[in-house]
C-alpha cells in the first residue's frame, strides 16, 4: 500500500489490494489483474473521453450472444452509423468462443464415458470369470453345505458378497491410483507454474461416491451368473467330484 508501480513509463500509486476466489480454478490468473480508475487512465495516457474498447456482460443466466445484436444496433444509432455497416464497430464475443471450448470438452467427455463403460464391462466380465473359477474349485464344498441343509440363497448371497468385495477393492485401488496421479499433476503445476484451465485439478467427492455405487452394482452383475451356477450344483454330483 502506498508504493508505486510503473506502467508504460507512468507511475501509479497502489491504493488497495484485492483477493479473488473462483471455484472454476482461474483465481490465480484473475489475481494478476490490475484495476485503474478510468479518469486516471484517461489523464495518464491523454485519452480524454475517448474509449477504445469496453467490455459488456449480461445479467446472470443470460448469454451475451443473445443480446449482442441489440447492443451493436444501439451503438450504431448513437454514433450515427449506417445500420448495414458491419465494419464500423468491431466486437469479440467471448461467450461464443467459450461455447466452442465447452463443446470440445463435451465431446471429449462423451469419449471418456464411452471408454469408461467399455473398461467397466471388461472388468465385470473379468470378475465374473474369476468367480466362475472360484465356484468350480469350491464345488465339493458347496455340495457338502447343501447336503447339510444350507439354503441356496445363503450360498448365492456369499458368492455375490465375494464378487462385490472383489469389485470394490479393485475399484478403490483404481481411484487411489487416480488420486495419486492428480496429486502428482498438482505438484508439477506448483513447480512449473499454473497452466490456463488446469489450475488445481481435483476429483469431486460426489464423483467418488457415484463410482462406489457403480462398483457395487457392477459387483452384483459380475457375481450373478456364478451365483446362479453355484446354487444349481447338486449335492450328490458335487460330492463325487475330486
Amino acid at each position: 500500500m502506498g508504493t508505486y508501480i510503473k506502467i508504460n513509463d507512468v507511475n501509479f500509486m497502489v491504493i488497495g489490494t484485492y483477493k479473488k476466489t473462483n471455484v472454476d480454478g482461474d483465481s490465480e490468473n484473475a489475481q494478476r489483474e490490475i484495476y485503474i480508475p478510468f479518469t486516471s487512465f484517461s489523464q495518464a495516457f491523454n485519452m480524454g473521453d475517448t474509449v477504445g474498447w469496453m467490455a459488456i456482460t449480461a445479467v446472470d443466466e443470460v448469454p451475451i450472444t443473445n443480446i449482442k445484436e441489440q447492443i451493436i444496433n444501439l451503438m450504431k444509432e448513437n454514433h450515427k452509423i449506417h445500420p448495414e455497416d458491419t465494419r464500423a464497430i468491431g466486437f469479440f464475443d467471448l461467450n461464443e468462443q467459450f461455447q466452442r471450448v465447452v463443446s470440445l470438452f463435451g465431446a471429449l467427455e462423451l469419449i471418456a464415458y464411452f471408454v469408461g463403460i467399455l473398461v467397466l464391462l471388461s472388468g465385470i466380465i473379468g470378475v465374473s470369470n474369476i468367480m466362475l473359477i472360484v465356484v468350480k474349485e469350491r464345488t465339493k464344498e458347496i455340495g457338502i453345505r447343501r447336503a447339510l441343509g444350507e439354503s441356496p440363497w445363503s450360498i448365492k448371497k456369499q458368492i455375490l458378497m465375494e464378487s462385490i468385495f472383489l469389485t470394490i477393492i479393485s475399484g478403490m485401488a483404481g481411484i487411489a491410483f487416480g488420486a495419486l496421479i492428480i496429486y502428482g499433476i498438482n505438484y508439477l503445476l506448483e513447480v512449473s507454474g499454473p497452466v490456463m484451465m488446469f489450475v488445481n485439478p481435483s476429483v469431486n467427492l460426489g464423483v467418488v461416491t457415484i463410482a462406489l455405487i457403480i462398483l457395487i452394482v457392477s459387483g452384483l452383475f459380475a457375481g450373478f451368473i456364478p451365483a446362479n451356477s453355484a446354487i444349481k450344483v447338486r449335492p450328490i454330483e458335487a460330492l463325487r467330484r475330486e
